[in-house]
């Protein structure tokens, strides 16, 4: 996330800010009288005298920070300075349900929820604005761009560069630090409410900045004292005024989502649903004799619930109802019916003690969530949770997906492709229930980005008076995502410029590493709320791109979100729930299978194969509890061109999960997606949870090094260009799964390994079939690039050949002759008969590339249909020749992976480079069409 700071974040002056986004502050003057003002700056600039005094890492700083909030606390209590709300301090105390335990210093809660307020505790659920303390000083400015001052000579110095290095690195991690910080705790209050925005005041010494965070990026304004005179402190009781008169909405709730009292109807129900029922079915893949008669499937659709009826539930979820009458705490059995136990489970984590819960419409449907069971893996980008919500007119379970969705011209909307899915009734994807956008719901801080916006952030340095900077007019029809430049043009939070002593400091952030999470962690739609240093089962979603550090430019990575919400029938268990080898091969081929319809059949490619959109569906087929596979998560898929349109690249960016996407695909992300792209993505797929839950001759030591070198690593390019590993590539050129000198070899329970660290044959067990399954497909594929690398090597050769020659230049041997004068070849030290003669079979390097055998070809051309890779999985998933054994599963491979710094960072900017190449052929690249935003909805 701290890479993408100075991508995502922009700056607006504050002035400009109050006129965009906060309402008139009319009856401020009644409000605060110059007495009262006067009397708030005085005490705050005394408090703020001692941390000035404070010494780095001193306790005394410490208390400083403690001083400066209390003081504010004071003021508020005395003189309201925020009106209609309280001013919760918790620096001290985390939220019980907050697993990250992180704290923030205060915040301001409104007037109405002043009863459900846990004394200084951190109330995620129920900040309207954020305020995080500092003790001062621009090396404690998450957004300064210059060194930390601590005498008046070096303050008029400031453009010079600090003799001390060491001192200047540790400026720059405590910034990073301190913008982590402000980044976790927005996340936090994101992750505990819907919101669109959320205001932050950050308060730093003497000064303060207002930021506004949505999922698209940061909007935040220059440093400005806040107690030097009465003015300054205007300045900021203007803000909290103003921030104190905006409506919910306008403080960035997301008012679609209506909480729910502990003592409405809705609340009472789902904690009725969540006990277990005796009659609930174990969700185990077995045979079985009988089934509940009134038992509900995770597909079916009961109509509405017959409670109604009978007066047990209110129509409206939200209504005040008697805990008795309608609600017992134990209700009867009829009134609730048996689902998979895995469902009911899922259904009670989403509703612990203490978290919020939501009443949510989708298309004129009313549904029931708690916690999300896929928190969202960030703050910014598309944010997306899942939820095991409670269906409240059928009474029946389903998944409800909230996410912030590319707004883009050409990109279809997820539930219009599943519509289109279902209608045509493929098998293995998710049944559309109802979706739709959430009002005109939209990111705010997308319009100012330099590439897509509308809006035009402010440049220090500019003549014009800041809230009078106007944008360009632009033709909002033509909005596209354009391709970013080799050299961005920076703004001047990157280029140090000489201020004026009694101009407010701008500040830009510095764009720095993101630590890697772990992939082993919970699924994520995306991108769950997780420490910093944990990455999901999908890999992490590929945002916009962007060049490297020195090519960025403020707000470059903005994307244009809209909010969105889906609701599906089917609550599915992720793929890791597979208990052995057989099941998960068995399942991954019902997600191809369900994509070679899809494509078929409905023209759809789904263009986001990864392993967290690959689940499980226990389903009920006579006489057996059932697993099947279920391709979800369609939100990037698209429609293939017919047969006379030409196929080309839904976005100007990679789209996809970096840990599966194809070595074609990361080498040249403006190229389409393919077929064989997607396959070779199953194939990735497997291998990542093979290699992490089946039983094999590698030690732990040895997965987390494969993990590393073949999902983590990147390969340098150079001329800021990144692809995938050479282990990847390695793999798939050899067609051999190794490490080192170790071929990695699955096995069964019974089986031992050799002196060589390799399974021994003919001991009496089955060879693993999954050892023979992953090398007939990494056969196909090697074949594949075999051929793509000759055809590369003949372009390469024709537009040599085409190619204007230029002129000559003299030879090395003229040279040195022309300047020695008596320069002569020595004679040859082999006679004539010493040196063999060529043969026939004699390669002739100058001759070009060797054409590879019409069997390769033959390979090659079976990935440009789903059959042959079907028919691999088929035969040995089907075939009872091949016994799988039953006790290959072993505990995840991956606890307590992490991978190496190096490769954590330069994995990041691989991930977010436009251009890139591929070591296995230089195919020629297309130009891809460029996409325009979305203006008309």
């Amino acid at each position: 996330m701290m890479a993408d700071v100075r991508r995502t974040t922009f700056f607006l002056r504050f002035e400009r800010l109050m006129k965009t986004y906060l309402p008139s502050i009319d009856g401020f003057n009644e409000a605060f009288s110059e007495e009262n003002m006067a009397e708030i700056s005085s005490v705050l600039k005394g408090a703020c005298a001692s941390p000035a005094a404070g010494r780095k890492g001193s306790t005394t700083d410490m208390r400083a920070e403690e001083i400066v909030s209390a003081a504010w606390a004071r003021m508020h209590r005395k003189h309201n300075i925020c009106p209609g709300h309280v001013l919760n301090l918790s620096e001290d105390k985390s939220q019980g349900t907050d697993r990250l335990r992180y704290k923030i210093d205060g915040s301001f809660i409104s007037d109405a929820d002043k009863g459900s307020i846990v004394p200084g505790a951190t109330n995620w659920a129920l900040q309207r604005l954020s305020v995080e303390f500092k003790r001062g000083g621009t090396h404690l400015d998450a957004f300064e761009d210059r060194s930390g001052k601590k005498t008046k000579d070096e303050e008029e110095m400031e453009d010079e560069e600090m003799e001390d290095e060491e001192e200047m690195e540790d400026e720059a991690e405590t910034r990073r630090f301190v913008r982590g910080q402000l980044t976790s705790h927005a996340e936090r209050v994101f992750t505990y409410q819907h919101r669109t925005a959320l205001f932050m005041i950050f308060v730093n010494g003497l000064e303060f900045r207002v930021i506004r965070w949505d999922r698209s990026g940061c909007i935040v304004t220059e440093a400005q004292n806040y107690v030097e005179t009465l003015e300054h402190t205007k300045r900021l009781l203007h803000f909290l005024y103003a921030f104190s008169k905006m409506t919910p909405e306008q403080q960035g709730i997301d008012t679609t989502a209506v909480p729910l009292s502990k003592d409405s109807c809705g609340w009472k129900r789902m904690d009725a649903l969540s006990f277990a029922h005796r009659h609930d079915v174990n969700e185990k893949e077995r045979k079985i004799t009988t089934i509940p008669s009134d038992f509900l499937g995770p597909a079916d659709d009961p109509g509405k619930s017959p409670l109604f009826e009978h007066g047990l539930l209110h129509d409206d979820p939200a209504a005040t109802c008697n805990l008795q009458t309608d609600h017992p705490p134990r209700p009867r059995c009829s009134e609730i019916r048996p689902v998979f136990e895995y469902v009911r489970t899922l259904f009670q984590q989403s509703v612990p003690k203490g978290w919020p819960r939501y009443k949510v419409t989708v298309d004129r449907r009313v549904y029931l969530i708690g916690k999300s069971i896929t928190p969202s893996s960030g703050l910014f980008g598309r944010g997306t949770r899942g939820y095991v919500a409670l269906e409240w007119e059928t009474q029946r379970f389903v998944f409800l997906k909230d996410t912030w969705r590319p707004h883009y011209v050409d990109l279809e909307h997820e539930g219009d492709m599943l519509q289109n899915l279902n209608t045509e009734k493929v098998s293995c994807v998710p049944t559309l229930v109802c979706h739709g956008a959430v009002g005109q719901q939209k990111t705010e801080a997308s319009e100012y980005s330099p590439i897509t916006g509308h809006k035009k952030p402010d440049v220090q340095g500019s003549d014009a008076p800041r809230d009078e900077v106007k944008a360009p007019e632009r033709d909002k029809s033509k909005r596209r995502i354009a391709g970013l430049p080799s050299r961005a043009r920076c703004s001047d939070s990157v280029v140090k410029t000489k201020r004026s002593v009694n101009e407010p400091r701008r500040g830009g952030a510095i764009s720095e590493p993101l630590k890697p999470k772990n992939p082993r962690d919970d699924k994520a739609a995306s991108d769950s709320q997780r420490a910093r240093d944990k990455r999901d089962d999908r890999g992490t979603k590929r945002p916009h791109p962007a060049t490297s550090e020195t090519d960025i430019c403020d707000g470059v990575g903005l994307p244009h979100l809209q909010h969105y919400r889906i609701v599906v029938a089917e609550v599915c268990l992720e793929a890791t729930s597979f208990r052995y080898g057989k099941q998960l091969a068995r399942v991954i081929m019902h997600c191809i299978i369900a994509h070679r319809e899809a494509v078929e059949d409905c023209r759809i490619l789904h263009s986001d194969v990864s392993a967290g959109n690959i689940l499980i569906l226990p389903t009920i087929k006579p006489g057996w509890i059932y697993w099947t596979g279920i391709l979800s998560d369609w939100e990037l898929s698209k429609f293939l061109p017919g047969d006379k349109e030409e196929l080309k690249a839904g976005q100007a960016h990679r789209v996809g999960t970096w840990y599966f996407m194809s070595i074609r695909s990361l080498a040249y992300p403006h190229r389409p997606l393919g077929i064989p792209d997607e396959l070779e993505s199953f194939l990735h797929v497997i291998i990542f949870f093979a290699i992490r839950f089946i039983r094999s001759n590698c030690t732990l030591s040895v997965v987390h090094s494969f993990m590393n070198g073949y999902f983590d690593g990147v390969t340098y390019q150079g001329r800021n260009r990144y692809t995938c590993s050479e282990t990847k590539i390695s793999t798939i050129r050899e067609a051999r799964l190794c490490h080192g000198h170790i071929k990695i070899a699955f096995m069964g329970g019974a089986e031992r390994l050799g002196k060589d660290d390799h399974p021994l044959e003919g001991d009496g067990h089955p060879r693993h079939p999954l050892r023979d399954l992953l090398a007939t497909l990494l056969k196909l594929f090697q074949a594949r690039y075999a051929v793509e690398e000759w055809e590369a090597s003949l372009a390469r050769l024709d537009e040599a050949k085409t190619a204007v020659p230029e002129p000559l230049l003299p030879s090395l041997t003229s040279t040195v002759a022309s300047r020695d004068g008596a320069y002569q070849r020595p004679p040859s030290e082999f006679g004539a008969d010493d040196i063999e003669p060529e043969d026939a079979t004699t390669v002739d390097v100058f001759s070009g590339p060797t054409k590879p055998s019409d069997k390769t070809f033959e390979e090659a051309k079976k990935l440009d249909s789903h059959l042959a890779v079907l028919q691999v999985f088929k035969r040995y998933v089907d075939n009872p020749r091949f016994v799988w054994p039953l006790d290959d599963k072993v505990k995840d491979g991956l606890d307590g992976y992490q991978p190496p710094e190096f490769s954590a960072n330069a994995a990041k900017k691989a991930r977010l480079t436009v251009r890139s190449t591929v070591t296995m052929a230089s195919i020629p690249e297309g130009d891809g069409q460029r996409i325009r935003a979305r203006t008309d909805l």
